[in-house]
């Protein structure tokens, strides 16, 4: 459970922020104030070539703030913190080091708590910082900060201040008491405040690049609202919590009445999270958890001792409920003799109670008592008698009503037992089979078939044995034909099954159709798959040769421009060859240095500046070559500045005023010009080379139909390197990529297309005039494409048809009517989404597309 020395080197490597900001020494303040809230840092660390020089916070922006300091003509290195506490990552140690020095370190007289501690390698380059938020996104024991209260560890001394408090008033509280934040507090008594809002130092550096009025803002305009407040009773872990979901560095702490009660800040985390209290810790929780599984043990045992008596009393159980079931058989047995036996008896009665009246009539007394018993006794038999004539008749329905039902059925019905008997149930399959086809009896020969791969018995012993219902099919052969049967066995006792099988060839033959359709329909599917690729492609050439007259004119631009160069390097060649030996001969040492040192010059880069810097440039040396007294400088100015001679003329001007200098002039501008010839050449091929990629990229067809990893930007950049020609006369293309954008497995070639037909209508759309904005983000696991135009827009009467296929408002021989049914089509393989939102002035239209596509039969 404890924190091993690896794990601890592992946590010191995870806390090093390696890329914070960092500035040289002579940026401007507000340029450095204006990087720390882009970047959204505590601080920004002062190097020069990588080797550390200060440290700037918020607090220094606080003090510069409470100062009221000007910012205008200030560089950080006035301001910064030199010297800052630092610590060479080889002699860190491990986290809980950098822990101890992080809560405090002495510097002179003065006890200060450092929030950014600086990191360099063992030559003292700098590597990264660590600071606090660093150090609790990778420490995080929960089970310690959820046994502690906020409570405990907050601090209680909070410096406050009221609602209608000036901002400057705020940052010099925070200068003055060395405070990182302060909360601003409705107007009350002392003792009980209610928290509003709060103001931090990260908010002054905010104001400060943002260029607030500190002195005229009140605190409740500025302040943080609404306030993230904790109660005092939560948990470190919720504040932990609180804190990490919000990206805040401090919490408010309330009591129950919603009154101030402290403050929270990372630091206060850090303390919580003391090495020596996290080792006592965890071993108390490893003896707790130890003592827990022992008694879990020990409960388990028992448990296991209790489901085994169980189930030794349910055996009994089962085997006393059988014992009475074969005392309740048997005495039902013996209650059914019984009463035969009583019948018997009563019937042997009146036949001796005739015998009686025949024999004794003269007894008339006798025959009168006796006459009496006999009325009761014969109505108790007629009443018999009418309660069997009763049952006789149900039973006789009964009968009817079965027999009836089995004479309705045209299924085949047996009943079989467990000893191989079969019993045919009289159904009318006669009504549904030909008369010689006796179907019932080919299906009990089956049974004693030993040549049958079906053992049926067996299905009959598995219904027995599970006392389940089982359903299954088989056929049978009659002739050439051959009947399929769909048969369910259930069970009827314990030791027979009943057997139901119907006739269902017809169904099968519809199953066969069925099936034949399905592969006919799949070979229809494989069919309008191929020829939508054709339509893909075929539309994808389309374009490209709608594009053909602007790339062959792209690509001639370069190609002349080559001619021109390669003609220019063969004329100086040619004029020059022969020259060159005697012109350098006739040059003194002195002269020699000051030619190479003009084509050492020649390879500054003039063509970039404009024609007005080229002018104040020209007039520049004129005027120095006048006031030199240098004759001819206006043209002498103009050789100087196509050579590439900008600045440092002093060094050429012997040269100049030597007699010798229009001769040596002129052949270091003819060698500057083949210079410039070469680069020319250079670049022109390189714009060749890019369109013919780019025509490449986009002719390629993938005939394997296969998904690709690709980068979307890349599809969409040699889409609009072919359409460069028709967007350089009047588009002004805005490319919006984000910087975080993955690559993603999709079909490139079928991509390409929906960026050519999304561009080619926004590009007619404008008229080949006006702005054209492509934004690529990712979000919510999705690469996001919009494509605005700002053209006229989509009449609305006309939106909701724009995707129907061959629906086009361009003349004939212009417009096909496919291109936004083909977009929405590929869109909708890649399982993304196609939106279009359309104002005069403005059409977007949004492609969003899943960076996993799932596969779909």
């Amino acid at each position: 459970m404890s924190i091993t020395v690896s794990d601890s080197q592992s946590f010191l490597e995870q806390a090093i922020d390696r890329k914070p900001p960092v500035l040289p020494p002579d940026t401007p303040l507000k340029v450095a104030i204006a990087a720390m809230t882009q970047a959204r840092a505590s601080c920004i660390l002062i190097a020069f070539d990588r080797q550390l020089m200060g440290i700037f916070t918020e607090r220094d922006v606080v003090k510069i703030t409470a100062s009221e300091m000007p910012l205008a003509g200030m560089t950080i290195s006035e301001v910064m913190t030199q010297k800052p506490i630092a610590i060479s990552l080889d002699k860190a140690g491990n986290i809980f080091k950098i822990l101890s020095i992080l809560r405090s370190s002495s510097r002179a007289a003065l006890t200060t708590k450092i929030r950014h501690l600086p990191v360099t390698d063992n030559s003292g380059n700098l590597l990264g910082a660590i600071t606090g938020e660093s150090i609790r996104q990778i420490l995080k024991p929960g089970d310690l900060l959820q046994m502690r209260r906020a409570e405990e560890i907050m601090t209680a001394e909070v410096r406050v201040a009221s609602t209608n408090t000036s901002v400057l008033e705020v940052a010099k509280q925070m200068a003055t008491h060395r405070k990182s934040c302060i909360v601003i507090c409705n107007e009350s008594d002392n003792k009980n405040q209610k928290p509003v809002g709060i103001i931090t130092e990260w908010d002054i550096v905010k104001f400060q690049a943002a260029g607030l009025d500190f002195a005229g803002t009140m605190a409740a305009t500025a302040m943080s609202f609404p306030l993230m407040q904790l109660q005092a009773k939560a948990t470190l872990w919720e504040a932990h919590q609180f804190m990490q979901d919000r990206h805040i560095r401090r919490l408010v702490v309330v009591d129950e009445g919603g009154y101030l009660a402290g403050i929270i800040t990372q630091s206060s985390l850090l303390q919580a999270l003391d090495p020596v209290e996290m080792h006592a810790n965890v071993e108390l929780l490893q003896e707790t958890v130890a003592e827990n599984i022992l008694e879990l043990k020990k409960v388990n045992e028992q448990l296991q001792k209790e489901a085994l008596r169980r189930t030794e009393i349910e055996e009994e159980l089962r085997l006393l409920n059988e014992n009475l079931e074969e005392q309740i058989k048997l005495r039902t047995v013996e209650l059914i003799n019984t009463n035969s036996q009583l019948k018997k008896e009563i019937q042997d009665r009146a036949t001796a109670e005739a015998e009686v009246r025949r024999l004794n009539t003269e007894l008339e007394q006798r025959v009168r008592e006796r006459t009496v018993q006999l009325g009761a006794s014969n109505q108790e038999l007629q009443q018999e008698i009418s309660d069997r004539k009763l049952l006789e008749e149900k039973l006789h329905f009964s009968e009817t009503k079965v027999r009836a039902v089995f004479e309705a059925m045209t299924d085949i019905v047996l009943v079989l037992n467990i000893h191989g008997n079969i019993e045919v149930l009289p159904t009318n399959t006669a009504a549904v089979y030909e008369p010689d086809c006796d179907l019932v009896s080919l299906t009990v020969e089956h049974f004693f078939d030993d040549d049958n791969p079906d053992d049926w018995w067996m299905l009959v012993q598995q219904v027995l044995e599970t006392q389940q219902t089982l359903n299954f099919d088989y056929s049978l052969t009659v002739g050439d034909r051959e009947i399929w049967f769909s048969a369910c066995i259930s069970l009827f006792s314990k030791d027979a099954v009943i057997w139901v099988a119907r006739n269902i060839s017809a169904r099968k033959l519809a199953e066969s159709a069925l099936c034949k359709k399905n592969v006919e329909l799949a070979h229809t599917l494989e069919e309008l798959k191929r020829t939508q690729q054709e339509l893909i492609q075929s539309e994808k050439m389309a374009a490209l040769g709608q594009l053909i007259a602007g790339v062959a004119h792209e690509i001639n631009s370069p190609l002349g421009a080559i001619r021109s160069s390669v003609q220019n390097i063969a004329d100086f060649w040619a004029e020059q060859l022969h020259q060159l030996p005697i012109f350098f001969k006739q040059l003194s040492p002195e002269r020699q240095q000051d030619f190479f040192a003009l084509l050492y010059n020649s390879t500054t880069e003039t063509d970039n500046l404009s024609s007005k810097e080229k002018r104040q440039l020209k007039k520049l040396l004129q005027r120095q070559l006048e006031l030199e007294k240098i004759d001819d400088a206006d043209s002498l100015a103009c050789t100087l500045l196509d050579i590439g001679i900008c600045n440092n003329l002093e060094r050429f001007l012997p040269l100049l005023k030597d007699s010798a200098s229009p001769n040596i002039l002129q052949t270091a501008y003819e060698f500057a010009t083949v210079q410039k010839s070469t680069k020319n050449i250079v670049t022109a091929t390189d714009r060749a080379a890019k369109i013919v990629f780019a025509l490449k990229s986009y002719s390629r067809y993938d005939q394997s139909g296969s998904k690709a990893i690709a980068n979307i930007t890349d599809g969409i950049d040699t889409v609009l390197t072919l359409y460069h020609y028709q967007i350089k006369h009047g588009v002004e293309v805005v490319r919006n990529y984000g910087n975080d954008l993955p690559s993603m497995l999709c079909y490139p070639d079928e991509l390409n297309q929906v960026w050519t037909n999304l561009l080619h209508n926004a590009l007619q759309a404008m008229g080949n005039k006006g702005m054209l904005k492509i934004e690529v983000k990712h979000q919510d696991n999705a690469i996001s494409v919009s494509i605005t135009d700002s053209g006229p827009g989509i009449p609305p009467e006309i939106m909701p048809r724009i995707f129907e296929p061959f629906f086009t408002t361009k003349p004939p021989g212009e417009g096909s009517g496919l291109g936004l049914d083909i977009v929405h089509k590929i869109i909708k393989k890649h399982q993304g989404k196609l939106q279009v939102e359309s104002v005069p002035g403005q059409t977007k239209f949004t492609v969003s597309l899943p960076i996993e596509i799932t596969e779909r039969n």
